[in-house]
């Protein structure tokens, strides 16, 4: 691995354990600091990532079925995010992985899965 991928990685790494770090002690729910979802603010309907950082927060405290309520498909799509920065930045993955995650039809695939999310939480109060 190069100097300039160590580094890269180096700083993704620094830069998670900050997010992590501040997303463990500030609580969304509460903290008039964190941004509010632009979206459900003017229209009143939640987007597909309405919940995201009250996950998070769920998530690092351990508390795995808070995070599901506030936003299930983030959960969900979770290892698949962490399967795309370890193929980008590692190649820690098997070739094959990789190409099937970034292959066009998974991306199309998710894209869909997303819109589907957005509209059924709002269609069915999720």
């Amino acid at each position: 691995m190069g100097k300039s991928r160590a580094a890269k990685i180096g700083g993704i790494v620094v830069l998670l354990i900050v997010v992590a770090g501040f997303y463990f002690s500030v609580n969304p729910s509460t903290s008039k600091y964190m941004p509010r979802c632009v979206f459900l603010t003017f229209t009143g309907y939640k987007c597909a990532g309405c919940g995201c950082q009250r996950a998070i927060h769920s998530l690092l405290h351990g508390n795995f079925i808070d995070a599901l309520r506030f936003n299930a498909f983030f959960v969900a799509v979770l290892p698949v995010i962490a399967l795309y920065l370890l193929n980008d930045y590692t190649k820690l993955i098997p070739a094959k992985v990789g190409e099937t995650i970034t292959h066009h039809y998974t991306i199309a695939a998710i894209g869909v899965v997303v819109v589907l999310w957005w509209v059924m939480r709002n269609v069915l109060d999720w």
